[in-house]
């Protein structure tokens, strides 16, 4: 059982970890922004027009308040709004949540993945040792928390959406 449970963890540590990636942009023909991290997504004949992101680290606003500079206004003008923000703002603010998302549902599927093999173990008379024992109760406590994390992030995100729909966003940015 040890072996399959530091297999577990060393998942969980790396599905938590911040992603570093090069990110890959570029606008189709109605105009709509689209970002990929693979450059095999980029249709071949918008390949000539992408940009490329070199990210080190994640860039996110500390708050709802605090706008991000401004990277690629729309008509050429750097102070143009989409509602009450600049486009790079919703841009990073989409980036951020679908980030946490992504995380929170690699954390979820690698705890229920433990639960699972730990209960079909029980069920097949397989004993566990006391860590084994406490980790599959700490899971389930906090698989169930992070399940309800998980639907408040949801909701949050569709109401981005809801908004950023009002103000005009693109909706390749929007996630859409």
């Amino acid at each position: 059982m040890k072996p399959l449970k530091a297999v577990l963890i060393a998942l969980i540590v790396l599905s938590a970890s911040p992603a570093l990636a090069t990110l890959y942009q570029w606008k189709d023909s109605e105009g709509v922004v689209h970002i990929t991290d693979r450059p095999e997504n980029i249709p071949e004949r918008y390949r000539d027009l992408v940009r490329v992101i070199e990210e080190s680290a994640p860039a996110q606003p500390k708050d709802e308040n605090e706008t991000a500079p401004q990277v690629e206004p729309r008509n050429g003008r750097a102070d143009e709004l989409y509602g009450d923000h600049p486009l790079e703002w919703w841009r990073q603010t989409f980036m951020k949540v679908f980030e946490e998302r992504g995380s929170l549902e690699s954390g979820i599927a690698a705890k229920q993945r433990f639960i699972d093999v730990y209960e079909g173990g029980r069920r097949f008379g397989q004993i566990y040792g006391p860590d084994d024992i406490e980790t599959y109760a700490k899971y389930k406590k906090e698989l169930t928390d992070e399940q309800e994390r998980l639907s408040r992030l949801v909701d949050k995100i569709n109401e981005l959406r809801r908004k950023a729909a009002i103000a005009g966003v693109p909706k390749g940015i929007r996630g859409e």
